[in-house]
């Protein structure tokens, strides 16, 4: 039966790819170009670091295993975390799950086929993070294609205990507390450990290693790296697979391997004795709906106060409420604000830790800044803004019902998401100005900058979200990744770059006059830039809005 299981995914694997219609084709095929792009990068920067490492005298191949071996123990870390992660989805709440627990099927069988989908999604992507690392140390070390064999060879298993053992906590929390809500303060957890694991390896400032000014320091730790990593944890077995082989030890190599599939089998083994008890438990209890309370009276909302006190009416102020109620509704927001905060808080110690000087440098670095920012708030635009309509799915009708004007309803999603918005905008924008000193001409002129173009990105965000609206869709990665999609985080990136050109022409006279240029600014120029930014404003705000209600105003359907 698991065969037949597993047969099934296939077949459905291979109808998607046989469904695919052009466009999906070529928006697949520059996805996979541009995750190929991202590996060679990934390829070129750990062969630099590596290259360099080798350089070390006495210490430099000690440097190198010990990076592996600190590179292999975060992986199995996060490898863990995902599994957890992804088997409270794939075992408890998968879509075909109803229709596989009424099958003649046994639980043994669903469990075998939904774990190994975990291992699957928890693991791939992961791991193949690891192979630009392995192949850059190949080359720096001088290993053969054999290297390559053996790494394949151990990771396989590796990758199958780290994802099992994130598994196995999934089945151990959901039977003794099953119930829909644990998977909401697991999932909650889990990610704020990934932000925590990505947070200790930051701090850590793994770019000391490459400093020669700290290369002494590393020297007094030798017995440190001739010390193993967490020597009960199967990283330091693959990692001392991988040394033994490139040593020529081929019997310690096959002692590792032996190792870890055995340890694979047994951790595995163990699992599907855990589900024979606690599976069909966890997963009934995790079917249950949630009780919820009463709410008050619509005058009684915060937002109805808000909306009096203001003046405006009760229509505005409900929509913003439901809006409120439908984001935090969903558990996965709660988790990717705790990871967006993690981001913005190493962003800025990144910043930090710049080693400037020259306050000239600093300024620049300030003015930069707001084309990085600009384009975070184009990605969190994608994520956030861009699907508000389309995520009104079925319920459209009901809001299309209501006595409410499709301009109010852009007005309350523009408002709820600019809200969230010029806050990230504002701690990126005045923390980068402090942490760098920048002057007072470029901090005013960055915040500034920033701050327009938080606004006319979630105006863009809302506008071709309702020129482009999917209203049928399962995920939301499919609006994310959609023609519209596409075409809005094509138009912000251009009108973030579009605008720090125009902003680099007062930049420019503002530094010929700390220069000691006396006649730096020219007021024609200046004029022409202003005008320019005001039009470039104005386009972005207004087209894709104006073009976005238009077509919601007529929308009949798909």
């Amino acid at each position: 039966m698991v065969l037949l299981l597993l047969r099934r995914k296939a077949r459905g694997l291979l109808n998607t790819l046989r469904g695919l219609s052009a466009y999906e084709g070529v928006r697949n095929l520059a996805f996979a170009a541009a995750g190929a792009g991202l590996l060679f990068g990934l390829y070129s920067g750990f062969y630099r670091l590596l290259a360099y490492l080798d350089t070390v005298e006495l210490i430099g191949r000690l440097l190198l295993w010990k990076l592996t071996a600190m590179m292999m123990l975060t992986t199995f870390s996060m490898v863990s975390v995902s599994g957890l992660l992804t088997s409270l989805t794939t075992l408890y709440f998968s879509f075909d799950l109803r229709f596989l627990m009424q099958a003649p099927l046994s639980v043994s069988d669903i469990f075998i086929e939904k774990s190994l989908e975990s291992i699957f999604f928890a693991s791939w992507m992961i791991g193949l993070v690891l192979i630009p690392f392995i192949i850059a140390l190949a080359q720096v070390c001088g290993y053969g294609w054999g290297f390559h064999a053996a790494f394949v060879v151990l990771l396989v298993p590796f990758l199958a205990l780290a994802a099992s053992a994130g598994i196995a906590v999934t089945l151990v929390i959901l039977y003794l507390f099953p119930s829909s809500r644990t998977r909401d303060a697991v999932y909650v957890l889990a990610t704020l450990s990934l932000t925590l694991v990505y947070a200790l390896i930051r701090f850590a400032e793994p770019e000391r290693l490459i400093r020669p000014d700290a290369l002494h320091v590393v020297a007094d730790y030798l017995n440190f790296l001739k010390a193993p990593t967490a020597p009960y944890v199967p990283s330091w077995w693959l990692t001392k697979g991988l040394s033994s082989y490139a040593a020529g030890q081929t019997g310690v190599f096959w002692t590792y391997c032996g190792l870890l599939y055995a340890s694979a089998g047994v951790v595995y083994g163990l699992l599907l004795g855990l589900a024979r008890r606690m599976y069909y438990v966890g997963y009934s209890g995790a079917q249950e709906g949630v009780v919820r309370r009463l709410r008050p009276p619509f005058e009684d909302l915060p937002e109805c106060r808000v909306g009096r006190w203001l003046g405006g009416g009760p229509g505005p102020a409900v929509l913003f409420w439901r809006e409120r109620k439908c984001f935090f509704r969903d558990v996965k927001h709660w988790s990717q604000i705790l990871l967006i905060l993690g981001l913005i808080f190493v962003y800025l110690y990144s910043v930090k830790r710049l080693p400037l000087d020259n306050g000239d440098i600093r300024s620049i670095l300030s003015f930069l800044n707001v084309g990085v920012a600009g384009f975070v708030i184009a990605a969190l635009g994608l994520r956030f803004t861009f699907p508000g309509i389309s995520l009104e799915g079925r319920s459209w009708w009901v809001v299309r019902s209501a006595p409410v004007a499709v301009g109010d309803l852009m007005r309350q999603k523009f408002l709820f998401s600019a809200i969230p918005m010029t806050l990230v905008a504002l701690a990126l924008g005045v923390m980068t100005n402090r942490l760098l000193d920048a002057d007072p001409f470029t901090a005013r002129l960055s915040l500034a900058a920033l701050l327009v173009m938080t606004w006319a990105v979630v105006a863009m965000g809302v506008g071709y979200g309702a020129l482009f609206p999917m209203f049928t869709v399962e995920n939301i990665h499919q609006i994310e990744s959609s023609l519209g999609g596409f075409v809005y985080m094509a138009s912000s990136l251009a009108y973030v770059g579009t605008s720090i050109m125009i902003l680099s022409w007062p930049m420019q006279m503002h530094f010929k006059e700390r220069f000691g240029d006396a006649a730096a600014w020219d007021w024609r120029i200046a004029g022409v830039c202003a005008a320019a930014m005001v039009l470039l404003n104005a386009a972005a705000f207004l087209a894709p809005w104006v073009m976005g209600r238009r077509r919601l105003e007529a929308y009949e359907g798909p």
